[in-house]
């Protein structure tokens, strides 16, 4: 449900110039969407912005140099970086091209046609059928390649962070899914650089639950060859007096999240189903808030 766009910077200096393109790409772009700019041509959020403002070339004191270093601004803030695997060019139409054989983008949004799968430019990305057009909400079947294509880019594309929350994270389905969505983490990265992985679970009350290391234990015993390439943090929580409760189960990284109606324990069976939901910006800060320190919830065991 996240896509990762590459983005022409003559597009994005044309949509500076009026305010209803301006206003559209601060809507449409970034976490709580699911378009997020790529940082191609550059690997760092830093290179990149320097690149586009150069490449803007916009006087700083009118209102579209205003606009524009805004939507620069936001481009950084949800980059999703990615390593380039081909010599850098001054021809940004040549340069995407070639990255798009070697490893292929969502949607390359130029502003002229270029001769490459998964093009469009402004002229052609409101068409009925245009692969700009993406869900916000779908039903998905509670399989492992139903769960596999719905957050497979959401997983593979951060490098940051990848939050899993689930009150039953440390059920033996859980665990097996797990296991799974470290194998999409791994699988057909755009970047070198793995994220961190937290799983957060609820302590069950009225009977025990398994302590966050056994529960990472696990994890680790069911990989090939028990081998995890990255840090993997697993909490177990309860509720604090006065604080919101541990309830909807969701997967966040830096690049937005989403909402499961099951949660993460997939039964397998293709005649079950699960809706899952992209978070708009406001519930990712809020998600982001619960679960980024002991504010909402009481630390009962972990495993780091």
């Amino acid at each position: 449900m996240i896509h990762e766009y590459a983005l022409d910077p003559v597009v994005l200096k044309s949509w500076s110039s009026n305010e209803r393109d301006y206003s559209e790409f601060m809507r449409e772009y970034g976490v709580g969407s699911p378009r997020i700019i790529s940082s191609f041509p550059k690997k760092k959020g830093s290179k990149l912005r320097s690149y586009l403002l150069r490449e803007g070339d916009v006087d700083d004191s009118s209102l579209q140099g205003q606009r524009y270093l805004e939507m620069v601004i936001k481009i950084v803030e949800s980059l999703i970086i990615r390593d380039s695997h081909v010599p850098a060019s001054d021809n940004w139409s040549e340069n995407t091209k070639a990255e798009n054989e070697q490893s292929p983008f969502d949607v390359i949004l130029s502003s002229e046609e270029i001769n490459t799968p998964r093009n469009i430019t402004p002229e052609s990305m409101y068409k009925m059928d245009s692969i700009w057009n993406h869900k916000s909400q779908l039903n998905m079947p509670r399989t492992r390649d139903g769960l596999e294509q719905t957050v497979k880019n959401l997983l593979r594309l951060a490098t940051n962070k990848v939050v899993i929350v689930d009150a039953f994270g440390w059920n033996r389905r859980s665990i097996d899914t797990m296991v799974a969505f470290i194998e999409f983490i791994t699988a057909n990265r755009v970047s070198e650089k793995l994220p961190d992985i937290y799983l957060y679970y609820k302590e069950k009350y009225g009977r025990s639950t398994p302590p966050a290391s056994r529960v990472k234990q696990q994890i680790i015993d069911q990989l090939d060859a028990g081998r995890l390439n990255t840090n993997l943090y697993v909490y177990e929580l309860k509720e604090k007096n006065g604080s919101d409760v541990f309830h909807n189960r969701c997967i966040f990284t830096e690049h937005g999240g989403i909402t499961l109606g099951h949660g993460i324990d997939i039964s397998g069976d293709p005649a079950h189903s699960d809706e899952v939901t992209l978070m708009s910006n406001e519930v990712y800060e809020k998600k982001q808030e619960q679960f980024s320190g002991d504010a909402c919830f009481e630390i009962v065991s972990r495993s780091e």
